[in-house]
This record gives structure tokens, sequence and C-alpha cells, in this order.
């Protein structure tokens, strides 16, 4: 740091840390810095301080506090110092109309209030040395000096104060109360030479340059002065309208264009960050791919063909924006909910081909598209539902997806039939060679072929990318979805209800009756049921079972054929045949358990009352002996010695009923009823 022609200068070394060497050289060309000396072999270039904008002079400031000093100015301002507080306040201040300070007019008063607090510091020494009686004799004689003194000052200091005694101690005296604020000239920026002035009149300009009809400025000016002309105001020309469409762009854009242009192109817009690992975020969207095909129709009443070649498809993707792997997708003539619902169950299928289970998502963004119905599906395979506003395509990441497989796919097809309207028309097909070439468009069946190449083609590009960023997921981020999940919302019913019958249920899928049965002992409890039975044409190993209200789900695996021969059996049989009778043994077991639990309480219930203990009282079934007033009177007679009665062995048993129902001519008796 050194003085050059009683100036403060700083070498590019000076200022490391503060301003680059190349930063200084373009301002310097700009003229937004003064060099005073160029640089040479024998000595460096010298710039001048006071002219570096002010983020780059108080930082000189901080680092150099001595280069704040000056001398030569006078004894009674000497050693002025730089109020790097004025510097700050004077660089934020805001005028009426939002518009900064100009530069110039922020060094003039960081100037002034600097002088002044000179004159402060002063006064200030005097006091103390001569007391209040001294300070009252010198600050006459002293504002006289200091006046004189600021034309001296005027090259290295330049400022606006008072060159009258009188009127600059009033200065300093209204600065000492208010601070920097009363060194603001009150007419700066002031606009009272402007011929629209009021608030009437620039309501009444604002709204005619925001009319739906996006008036011209010739137009705006036109309708202003026809009322100005009756309301007797000065005239304006379409010049001055082009000046205030500058000044309200932002106000009137909306009226202007509307409100979703200004959300997209005005509004502070979001940025976010890719997610850190698969899964985390999937977003939807459905697209009219912009590849042609020809379709042919007839005429049933004439005959006539007819074939159009200006057919597309409408293909739903599925993208997870971790690295915008296309997890699921589903082609058809429209997007609708059944397509969407495709394009979901194509991606949790796709889930389980790559990890082994179907997973769903942690959150999942769509348009408004039927979100009523579609919500719920939305909220089966995401923990969170996160649709984007209406109209607001920066927030879908699926967007820009498409456009970037227009150009890098489709576009290379003879088919392609350019990008949106709203894009450059130069840009667009010629239309002549399509027309020549259009018979070579695909059919529809072909069209198909070529968006699913491409979706297939991105998966495997980006396959192995997905399959390392979902090793990111922690255990606890893995969501699930089950089988009975997948079915009851993605599954295909057959259209109509099935009954359980002796060996399941028997539904017709895909024209072939198939039989299904369940290892939930409650499934048979539901005879009276009638089922409908909800599958994936991909998958017919399973299928779920769900009544009219969806109260009762169950399901049901696809029965496991037994060959008849034993010399058929192969290896897996013995375990489903044992898996069947281990079922049908604990069912047994099952429903005697609760037959002797009901027993048990009916006799609990039952045994103070004589009259309904038990079925004696209510059916004439006879003992061996052919007796059955006996058996019923039992329990009322004296208890019977136990030791005269001696338990008769089935044998015994079988031999002696046998005997008494062929004397009393009964029905034969089957084995099974007496072991």
């Amino acid at each position: 740091m050194e003085y050059y022609n009683n100036r403060l200068c700083a070498t590019v070394q000076d200022l490391a840390g503060i301003v680059s060497a190349d930063t200084l050289r373009q301002m310097q060309h700009r003229g937004t810095v003064e060099r005073m000396r160029r640089g040479c072999f024998e000595c460096e270039a010298l710039y001048v301080v006071e002219s570096m904008p002010s983020k780059y002079r108080v930082e000189v400031y901080r680092k150099y506090p001595e280069s704040r000093r000056t001398t030569g100015t006078g004894y009674l301002l000497d050693e002025i110092m730089l109020d790097t507080a004025a510097v700050d306040y004077f660089e934020r201040y805001l005028l009426q109309d939002g518009r900064h300070l100009t530069t110039d007019k922020q060094q003039e008063y960081v100037n002034n209030a600097s002088i002044l607090n000179r004159c402060g510091d002063i006064l200030k020494a005097h006091a103390d040395q001569r007391g209040k009686h001294g300070k009252a004799m010198l600050t006459g004689e002293f504002w006289q000096k200091a006046a004189a003194a600021l034309d001296r000052i005027e090259e290295m200091w330049p400022n606006s104060l008072p060159r009258n005694a009188k009127r600059l101690q009033q200065k300093f005296n209204d600065y000492a109360q208010n601070g920097y604020e009363v060194l603001v000239n009150g007419r700066f920026g002031n606009k009272s030479a402007a011929k629209v002035n009021s608030d009437v009149k620039a309501s009444l300009i604002q709204e005619l340059l925001a009319d739906r009809r996006n008036l011209n400025n010739e137009q705006v000016c036109m309708m202003y002065n026809i009322m100005a002309d009756k309301m007797g105001w000065k005239s304006i020309t379409a010049g001055a309208v082009g000046e205030w469409r500058k000044k309200l762009s932002l106000t009137v854009y909306a009226g202007r264009v509307g409100e979703t242009k200004l959300r997209a192109n005005k509004m502070m817009q979001v940025k976010r960050s890719r997610p850190t690992a698969a899964l985390m975020h999937w977003s939807a969207d459905g697209w009219d791919a912009e590849l042609l095909f020809q379709r042919t129709t007839i005429n049933k009443k004439t005959g006539h063909r007819t074939t159009t070649y200006h057919n597309r498809l409408t293909i739903v993707v599925i993208l997870d924006t971790c690295c915008n792997y296309p997890i699921g997708y589903a082609i058809g003539e429209g997007e609708n909910p059944g397509l969407i619902k495709e394009a979901l169950r194509n991606a949790v299928n796709h889930t389980r081909e790559l990890f082994g289970k179907r997973y769903r998502t942690m959150q999942f963004q769509s348009d408004q598209y039927s979100i009523k119905t579609m919500t719920p599906t939305y909220a089966v395979i995401a923990d969170k539902v996160t649709p984007a506003r209406v109209k607001n395509a920066k927030a879908k990441p699926v967007e820009p997806y498409f456009g970037e497989i227009n150009r890098k796919y489709c576009q290379m097809m003879k088919n392609w039939s350019g990008f949106g309207i709203t894009s450059n028309k130069d840009l667009q097909p010629n239309i002549d060679l399509m027309n020549k070439y259009r018979h070579e468009f695909p059919d529809e069946e072909g069209c198909r072929k070529q968006l699913e190449s491409i979706m297939e083609l991105e998966r495997q590009k980006k396959r192995e990318q997905y399959m390392a960023m979902f090793g990111n997921l922690k255990p606890e981020q893995l969501l699930e979805l089950s089988d009975e999940q997948y079915l009851l919302n993605f599954g295909e019913d057959t259209g109509r209800q099935n009954a359980i019958e002796g060996a399941g249920l028997r539904p017709t899928i895909l024209g072939v009756k198939r039989d299904y049965d369940c290892f939930d002992a409650r499934f048979r409890e539901y005879e009276h049921v009638r089922w409908t039975v909800k599958y994936d044409p991909d998958d017919l190993q399973q299928v779920l079972a769900v009544n009219e209200d969806g109260s009762l789900r169950f399901m049901l695996e696809a029965k496991y054929v037994q060959p008849m021969a034993l010399a058929d059996r192969k290896e897996g049989d013995g375990e489903q045949l044992a898996r069947v009778g281990a079922f049908n043994r604990g069912l047994e077991q099952s429903i005697g358990e609760r037959r002797a639990k009901a027993q048990e309480t009916l006799h609990t219930a039952f045994s103070g009352i004589p009259e309904l203990n038990g079925t004696l009282h209510k059916l004439l079934l006879v003992d061996s002996d052919g007796q059955h007033k006996n058996q019923r009177n039992a329990g009322r007679l004296p208890a019977i010695d136990e030791a005269e009665y001696e338990e008769v062995e089935n044998k015994d048993r079988f031999a002696e009923r046998a005997k008494t129902a062929a004397l009393k001519d009964t029905d034969d008796l089957e084995l099974t009823d007496l072991y």
C-alpha cells in the first residue's frame, strides 16, 4: 500500500485474498477501477483504492487499518478515517422505489459521514481538555475553519457537505442525533417530473399492461390517452409505456401470459438432489410417443378400406429417479387409470425380477390425472404419495426424461413425428419426405415393439447402476409388497363368482378350468360364501379369493396333482401328500376340540337341571339290554357300586351288540360305528 499523487493505491500483491488479478484487470478495462500507474519490469501496477467497488474497498481497509488515515488536509481535518460502517449502510440502502444508491452517491455519503465523524472527534477532544466553556468558545471558530477546509480535501474526500459554517454545524448536529439517514438527499431519485405520478394514473397503466389481450405499447398508449383526455391529464407516448412495461414486468406478467407461466418462469424454483438409493422415489406420467404407425379400417357398409398414418401410442412410465431407471411401463392407445395400473403392476413385478421380492417405493409422485380414482392404488405401492401441483411440469423428473427418450431413440426412426407443437418449426422433420415414406411406417404391433425395445434397452444400460444403488438402502427402508396386496390391487378377476367344492375352488381362468385350495382351516368354514378369484396372468400358481364386500380374503394354491400309480411317483409327491394328511389331521383335531369344549360348556350349564341333562331326556335310545328308562333314571337312584360292573372289551361288546341287533331285526352295523 502506498500513496501515489496523494491518492491511496494498492498493488495486485496487496490485494491478494481480496480480489484476483484477472478480476482487477477486467474491472480496470471496464472503467470500474482506476489504474494510477502501469506495471513494468521495475515497478508494479498501482490501482486507486477509492475507485474500487465498496465490497472490495471495505476489505482493503479491514486488512490494512492504517491506510484509512490521510494527511495534508489542514490541522483541523487531519487523520480522517474511512467510516466502514457507513460503507456497509449505504451499500444496502434502498430508495422508496426499491433501487439502490448509485456507486457515486454511496461514495459521497460515506465521505460525508467520515468527515463529520472527524469533526466530532476534534470537538470531543477539545471539550475534554478545556471544559464546557472552552467548548462553547471553540465551536464558532471551529466550524468556520472546518467549512473552509472542505475545499482543500475535496480531491481526496469528495463530499457534498455545506460550505457555510452555520449550515455545516446544523448538518453535524442533525447527523449526531439521527445518524446516516440524514445524509441522503431527499430529492435523490425523485420522480416528481414524471407525467404519470399519481396512484390512479399508475393503476390505469398497470391494468392496461396486464390486460389478457396482451396489448402492445401503441395500443396501451392509445387507450390511456383516451382516458387522459376525459380526465384532463397529460397524454403519454408509446416510449413512456415501454418504460412502464419494464418497471412493471413482474406485476403484469400473469395477466399477459397466465399464472402457469408466471410460476414456471418468474417464481422462485426449488432445486432438488436425486435420491441416494433405489426405491426411494418414483415419478409417473404418460406420454404420447412421437412415433407414428399406420392403421387400416374397413367400412362395414361399403367395404371401403382407409389407411391413416398419423396414429400414435401412449406410454406410461414409472421412473425411479435415483438414476432415471424405468422401473415400470405400459403401452396403450391413450392414458387412462387402467393403463397406469398396468404400468404399476409392471413396476412391482420388475422389482421381483431384480431383487427376488416385490417391493414398494418410499415415495410416489404423479400428476393430478384421475387422482381420486388412483390414490388408493398409489397408497398401496408407496409409503407416501406426493402429487405434483396442476400444470407444474417442472416438478416431475419424468417430463424431461421423455424429451431425452425422444431425442435419443425416437428421432432415429423413420416414423418419428417430431418435437412438441411449441418447439422451433425448423427443428421438425421434413413433412414432404414423411409423406413419401409413410407406407414404410409400422403397424400398431410394430410400433409397440419399438417402444418396448426402447424401454428394455434403457433398463439394460442402467441395470448395473440401479442394482448398486439398491444396496444403499437401509434394512428398515425396504417396504415389501405381499402377494395378497399385489393380487388384491393389481390382479385380474374372472368376472364370475365361485363356491367352495369338495376339491376346493374351481374357477375358469384364461379359458381353462383350474383347481385351487387353501391350507387355512378357516376357509372351509365359509361354504356358503361365493368368491371372486383374482389372479396374475403371468403367475397362476396362486390366486386370491375375495368375498363380495372384501371383508374375507384367502390366498389359494394351485392343486398339486398326485399320480394314481405308485410307479409314476416322483420327488416331492410324498412331501405334498404328507402335507395334505397333516392338514386333515389338524382339521379333525380342531373340530374334535371345539366339540369337546362345547359339550363341556353345555354340561356345566345344564347339570343343575335334570330335565335338560343330556340327550336321554329327548331321544329314546336304548342300551345294549334294550332298556331306556334305567339309564334315564340312573341319575335319580342311589349310587351303585361300580365293582358290580366289569368293563367289556371291544370284541365282547361288538359280539353282544351284534347279537342284540340280530334279535331285534335292526339294520346292519358298520365296523366304524363300533370302534
